[in-house]
């Protein structure tokens, strides 16, 4: 991350956590000239001034200046988190053809255009056929290759990178970062493509003494080869400044980029953005080919990371030959070739490759050592998602999205029983420390209940296709008005007293308030999207019809309400009009409307923003929260109560920050809040229902949880079935009676509590 002073000073927060998280951070004072790199510290207790969080934000100009003479420690809670030392102010942007009056010619354009000297030709990508129809490896640009597990994407970087070094004629320099790849292992796979020997044999120090011939032969070349590695898991600074310090450099490659966060592993999780820009900054400045390996084809990641143009490579029935798609932000495909794997020496071919014989102990790990080699099992890309229109073709063949949809969501490797074992193992934890004091405890465990369910929520999802952590953008309706005003998204949420004719004729019955228990856990099974939301008109506007695969937001003209005994599901909107509404309240709507209960006209859709949906995306999650809160209830010790009050702390939290708020940097998904929310609302307001078809009163139905009846609700049963409606105990599937009460009408229209003897 670079930054000017002003702008680390708004965005310090942002900057204090991109450090702790093991990212660089230039700071450049504009005015000056003087910039300074602030990295974590090499060692617990690093030597240097130190400067305090708050005072450094102050100060950021000073702290700058006293870099250049020696390194200064910066604290964050008394803790040093990063070193400040002197370095190279990164150039302000690239060099510009030369125009006059503000204005530049087509034919000044055409010189510099058509000056492809040796220092500003393209390189190659070592596949002619590729070359022949994407033009190489652009200098000034950097080319993503993403391709999912086991389809051998890194054998086209590593190609490109071989074929830059060991060029007979005139070899050009190269920097190889290695990113989760360890450097014996890229060695390997350079010294066995070269050498044309078997890397499954090579790896298990199998070679035949013809083999180990080979790998002689091309010693000469391998070692003037002008390449080198980076330290191993640099940042893009890092890389950044490693390039800058080759003379003539020509290609650098990024091997990898990797979707998933990993500790200690810049390159890795949510700062991929800011890293490929670094990247294509680095590209830019120093006119160099820049490759970065994306471990992933997720269409909605490679789209978030921008890059100029992409190479998507698949490995179709996870057979003998690899796709290879090229793509440029902004034109979409541009063209598709299929060249020849030749997964024994780790190539790619334009032909296919005659079959190699194979030693006894290689036959037994040469699978293996292929599939470490090339990744996990191929799954051909999404396609291009267009940039707005309906989520179906004319034709009612699924979209892109659609098509991509099932392949996304995959299901989560994480257990139950493990996510459960460690939410008790970290309350046994802080209980301990805190010498058995629950109070003590409970805080401690409230303080860091977001990172915790955070990294559940990832222990969750190991395995899972989609990384929920790759927001893509939001439209303007889910963004804030203002500072202190809401989005424009209704979530229906209900505080409704039943109106006068149906109260008075309650004469003198009781009223329970109950409290549905773990409501907002129970709606984090809602139907959530896990694309970017896509634009299109409603079913009423001559849109698409609604689609039950989908989820987002949608513009309606609600129906009427007629039923004075049940409360309107839209909530207490006072406003007449179309609003905005969740996907979680237009099922309920739609629901209501249908057939089986013919209770009020369909609701008017006219616009909406969509993608495809799933049920599962937090159900894992969902289910050992649950677990872990039954488990607390009946334990019935000093361990279970803080387990259920930090279980608690949890999924509201969860809930209540993963849209813009500042404690959870982790998750920005507005959309998601708002459903998971008027989701516990369209609960709610069911369980009203139930309760009147069960011969009870709804006298009041209030925020998530609370319902006021009127009527014997224990023995209250749904029709044709025995068993209670709403049984009583701390079960999320059971009730709490709060409070019991009557209500005395004072005037017309007026009642007031008053205890029930």
């Amino acid at each position: 991350m670079d930054a000017t002073l002003s702008q680390a000073r708004e965005q310090w927060s942002e900057v204090v956590e991109r450090l702790q998280q093991g990212e660089e951070v230039v700071l450049v004072n504009s005015k000056s000239g003087q910039a300074a790199v602030l990295r974590p510290p090499e060692r617990p207790d690093p030597p240097g001034p130190r400067w305090s969080s708050s005072k450094a934000r102050q100060e950021l100009g000073n702290l700058v200046a006293a870099a250049q003479d020696g390194a200064q420690v910066l604290t964050v809670g008394g803790q040093p988190t990063a070193t400040a030392s002197r370095c190279t102010a990164p150039p302000t942007g690239r060099p510009q053809p030369d125009s006059t009056g503000g204005v530049t010619g087509l034919g000044d354009l055409l010189d510099v255009l058509l000056e492809a000297g040796p220092e500003t030709a393209g390189l190659s990508t070592g596949v002619p056929a590729l070359d022949r129809v994407a033009g190489g490896l652009a200098r000034g640009s950097l080319t993503l290759i993403a391709a999912p597990p086991n389809a051998g994407g890194s054998l086209l970087p590593l190609q490109a990178a071989r074929t830059a070094a060991f060029d007979p004629e005139q070899p050009v320099p190269v920097l190889y970062a290695l990113s989760g790849v360890p450097l014996q292992v890229a060695a390997r796979r350079l010294i066995s493509a070269e050498a044309s020997v078997p890397y499954a044999q090579f790896a298990a120090g199998a070679l035949t003494p013809e083999q180990r011939q080979a790998v002689a032969g091309a010693e000469g070349r391998l070692r003037s080869a002008p390449l080198s590695f980076t330290r191993p898991e640099p940042t893009a600074q890092t890389i950044a400044e490693e390039a800058s310090r080759i003379e003539s450099l020509g290609l650098v490659v990024v091997d990898r980029l990797q979707r998933t966060r990993v500790d200690n592993t810049p390159l890795s999780g949510r700062t991929l953005p800011a890293a490929v820009r670094i990247l294509a900054r680095l590209a830019a400045d120093r006119q160099l080919a820049v490759v970065a390996l994306l471990d992933t084809d997720d269409a909605l990641l490679v789209e978030q990371l921008g890059a100029d143009r992409v190479l998507h490579l698949t490995r179709p029935d996870n057979g003998p030959t690899a796709r290879i798609t090229v793509t440029a932000r902004d034109l979409g495909t541009l063209s598709a070739v299929e060249v020849a794997l030749d997964m024994t020496h780790l190539r790619l071919l334009d032909h296919a490759p005659a079959p190699a014989p194979q030693a006894p102990v290689a036959s037994r790990t040469a699978a293996p050592a292929a599939g470490a080699a090339a990744g996990e099992a191929a799954v051909p890309p999404p396609a291009r998602r267009p940039a707005a229109g309906p989520p179906r073709r004319a034709d009612n063949s699924p979209s892109p999205t659609a098509g991509s949809r099932t392949s996304t969501v995959a299901k989560s490797s994480g257990t139950v029983a493990e996510l459960v074992e460690r939410i008790e193992g970290r309350v046994r934890a802080v209980l301990t420390k805190a010498g058995g004091e629950v109070t003590e405890a409970v805080a401690q465990l409230q303080k860091t209940a977001i990172p915790d369910v955070m990294d559940l929520l990832e222990q969750s999802r190991a395995g899972g296709r989609y990384d929920f952590r790759n927001y893509p953008d939001l439209p303007e309706i889910l963004h804030k008005r203002a500072r202190q005003e809401a989005d424009a998204i209704w979530e229906a949420r209900p505080r409704w007293t039943a109106p006068p004719e149906v109260l008075d004729q309650l004469g003198d019955q009781v009223v329970t308030a109950l409290d549905i228990n773990g409501a907002y856990l129970s709606a984090l099974k809602a139907h959530l999207p896990i694309g970017q939301l896509e634009h299109h008109l409603g079913p009423d506007e001559g849109g698409p019809a609604h689609d039950s695969k989908r989820s987002g937001v949608h513009l309606v003209t609600p129906p009427e309400w007629e039923h004075p005994h049940l409360p309107n599901p839209i909530g207490d909107r006072e406003e007449p009009g179309r609003i905005w509404i969740t996907e979680s309240t237009l099922r309920l709507l739609l629901r209501l409307s249908g057939p089986k209960h013919g209770l009020c006209a369909r609701p008017l859709i006219h616009e909406s923003w969509t993608s495809g949906s799933t049920e599962q995306l937090l159900e894992s999650l969902r289910r050992a929260l649950v677990q872990a809160r039954t488990n607390a209830l009946a334990a019935q010790s000093a361990e279970g109560e803080a387990a259920y009050e930090y279980v608690k702390a949890m999924y509201s939290k969860l809930v209540s920050t993963m849209g813009e708020s500042n404690y959870n940097r982790d998750l920005y998904r507005t959309d998601w809040m708002h459903l998971i929310r008027s989701q516990a609302f369209a609960n709610l307001w069911h369980k009203a229902w139930q309760a009147h078809q069960a011969g009870l009163t709804v006298v009041r139905m209030m925020g998530t949880d609370e319902l006021h009846l009127a009527g014997d609700w224990r023995t209250a049963a749904a029709p044709g079935k025995d068993t209670p409606l709403f049984p009583e105990g701390r079960e999320v599937t059971a009730v709490k009676p709060k409070q019991v009460y009557r209500l005395e009408k004072v005037a017309e229209g007026s009642y007031r509590e008053r205890e029930a003897v």
